[in-house]
């Protein structure tokens, strides 16, 4: 994997002046972590965008802060705006590439067709993590991880966390428990036996409401109380 790197400089505007930062094509970052005072800096902002997209959260960005040094960092937190979606900030941590971090990493389901449960029609495969939270040492953490959903066999089959093979140098940090797919009754069937269960119970409701009517007839002092 080629090294991604990003040229900052040191940020001397804050707060409203930001603005103006970014109508010149100049995007605010910060830098934290490792126990070291955090730096505010900047950075241009296609070259921001273009890092961005070939890192993703999970890949290391070597800031090369102009003046500075040279510091190997992962994103943390990408601020965009409410209404255009601009990039209006971006958190970078330092990480010692000796030391395993935390973090999510992409999941991505292949071989769903393949699943013997999906087969003419009687389920399909659903997603229910679309990331999975694994540890490892930075240049070890992988841009995604492939799940294979060719074993699924049956209705109610599943995958979970501690079930998915994980790359050499990464391990498991969130709960094994957790469910990445499975394999359910398609969404037609399910809304079917819905509207089904919902009638039965409209027609006893109304078979004892005319039961009770019938009773306080007989009565006799049903209208009277």
């Amino acid at each position: 994997m080629d090294a991604i790197t990003l040229k900052a400089e040191v940020r001397t505007a804050f707060g409203k002046k930001n603005r103006a930062l970014r109508r010149q094509g100049i995007t605010p970052i910060h830098l934290y972590g490792l126990n070291e005072d955090s730096e505010s800096l900047q950075a241009a902002e296609t070259e921001l965008r273009s890092t961005l997209r070939a890192a993703g959260r999970t890949t290391p960005v070597t800031l090369k802060v102009v003046g500075g040094k040279e510091t190997v960092t992962i994103v943390r937190e990408i601020a965009r705006h409410a209404v255009s979606g601009d990039i209006q900030h971006v958190d970078f941590q330092r990480v010692d590439i000796q030391q395993e971090v935390e973090t999510p990493v992409p999941i991505t389901l292949v071989g769903q067709e393949d699943a013997p449960g999906t087969a003419g029609g009687a389920g399909v495969v659903t997603q229910g993590s679309f990331d999975i939270l694994v540890r490892a040492k930075p240049f070890d953490v992988p841009n995604e991880i492939i799940v294979d959903c060719s074993g699924l066999a049956e209705i109610d089959s599943s995958i979970l966390a501690g079930e998915v093979p994980l790359p050499a140098g990464v391990t498991l940090a969130g709960s094994p428990d957790d469910r990445i797919a499975w394999v359910q009754p398609p969404r037609v069937t399910a809304d079917e036996d819905l509207v089904a269960a919902v009638e039965g119970e409209e027609g006893v409701e109304g078979e004892d409401s005319e039961d009770a009517v019938e009773s306080s007839d007989d009565g006799g002092s049903g209208e009277e109380e």
